[in-house]
């Protein structure tokens, strides 16, 4: 449970945010259940900000562009299930479990690494995941499709995404990396654990937060009218990517390729697609949403420092020369988000944007809420506030970086 909140702790995104920043936004803005506002949040991520609106009451809408991200978002909200079914599931998904894994020679490595290579994806070779643990979550995931159908089954499928991060050798500190490989891990324990917290909190709602509107949709944030109506929306609470070179897919890399949403280099790259350009890796030939910000000097300072910086060091690597089209790309998409971003919001509406700032591109400062500021003000948005929200270590510096909160609002009419 994530600092004291129930659901939020069902599966942990190390990039995501504290509840703590929702819930400062609505006792802000004085969003309360039953006054017809709905909450939106554009890069929702594993559903942080329709978690606190829910457990409040207050009908909220989510949109993210990871397959997986979604699912998990709509796993944690989904509370119309019968508490007593899951347990009785869970029981019959633990005894198939047991008399399959009886059956197998655990001292064996040989027939160990046979079965886990048996439909193991190429993109999940050993060096993430040991060949016992593996062979453990299949057995696991055979035992819940042999016992489960429908919410019931996707419930099941979720606690075991949520633990593939725990038994596997992949860490993160932010970045994505490999760790001393994990012969073995107590899968089972961990799926017992996953699921008992689950029902430990879904007990514990009251009808008017089951009832609760929360939906969350697969789409891009750039378009978001495709998915909400316009001048519906009274505040927007969110995170969005911020060009530090984070690439989100690798972040939760494991779990899409276990629930079958991404497993080649095609079908993560369509996900990245529906992405804001936050990561070298994420860059493509047909990008071209710095037409939207390429007049903006305050930009075009960054872009030349990095540049000129590039050039005193003699960089020669190809992520290195997309630097400069990474930070056009990312504030350009931005731009093209806030400006759904207004449409979708009421007159009076705002939207509030927790971002870091950056020296992730050749130690240049990036000021990422000063810089969507003045985006967000050439799209027509007024009474612009930065508040600090707090200071964070660099991971791979010693030297600490704002997060602020940017507050931008559309013109009441």
């Amino acid at each position: 449970m994530a600092n004291g909140y129930p659901f939020h702790d069902w599966y942990n995104f190390v990039l995501g945010y504290t509840p703590v920043f929702p819930e400062y936004m609505l006792q802000r803005e004085g969003i309360r259940a039953g006054d017809g506002n709905i909450v939106l949040d554009p890069f929702n991520g594993s559903g942080t900000t329709q978690l606190v609106c829910k457990l409040k009451g207050i009908p909220s809408y989510g949109i993210d562009a990871n397959n997986f991200m979604v699912f998990a978002a709509q796993q944690k909200l989904n509370w119309n299930v019968n508490c007593d079914a899951i347990e009785a599931a869970k029981q019959h998904i633990i005894a198939t479990y047991l008399a399959a894994a009886a059956g197998i020679d655990w001292d064996d490595r040989d027939h160990l690494a046979a079965l886990a290579n048996t439909d193991r994806p190429a993109a999940l070779d050993c060096r993430y995941i040991s060949d016992k643990p593996l062979v453990k979550i299949k057995l696991l995931k055979a035992a819940v499709e042999a016992q489960t159908e429908g919410a019931e089954r996707d419930l099941f499928l979720f606690a075991i995404s949520s633990i593939l991060v725990p038994v596997s050798n992949v860490k993160y500190g932010p970045g994505f990396g490999i760790g001393k490989p994990k012969e073995d891990a107590d899968v089972l324990q961990a799926f017992r654990d996953k699921v008992n917290m689950m029902l430990t909190d879904l007990r514990s709602v009251t009808d008017v937060q089951r009832r609760t509107l929360a939906t969350t949709l697969l789409g891009d944030s750039r378009s978001l009218t495709d998915y909400v109506a316009e001048n519906s929306i009274s505040l927007m609470i969110t995170s969005p990517p911020y060009p530090g070179d984070h690439e989100y897919t690798k972040h939760s890399k494991l779990e899409l390729i276990f629930q079958g949403y991404a497993t080649d280099l095609a079908s993560f790259r369509t996900i990245k697609k529906r992405m804001i350009r936050g990561s070298t890796t994420n860059i493509y030939k047909e990008d071209h949403e710095r037409a939207l910000v390429e007049d903006i000097a305050e930009i075009r300072q960054i872009t030349d420092l990095i540049d000129a910086r590039l050039k005193s060091d003699g960089a020669t690597s190809g992520f290195e020369k997309l630097y400069t089209k990474l930070i056009w790309e990312y504030f350009g998409g931005m731009a093209a988000t806030l400006r759904e971003c207004y449409r979708v919001l009421r007159p009076g509406g705002k939207i509030s944007l927790l971002v870091s700032d950056s020296h992730a591109f050749k130690m240049v400062h990036i000021q990422t809420a000063e810089l969507l500021r003045i985006v967000g003000e050439r799209l027509g948005y007024v009474n612009a506030e930065v508040v600090l929200w707090q200071m964070k270590n660099s991971t791979s510096h010693k030297y600490q970086l704002r997060e602020n909160i940017l507050i931008l609002e559309k013109p009441a009419q």
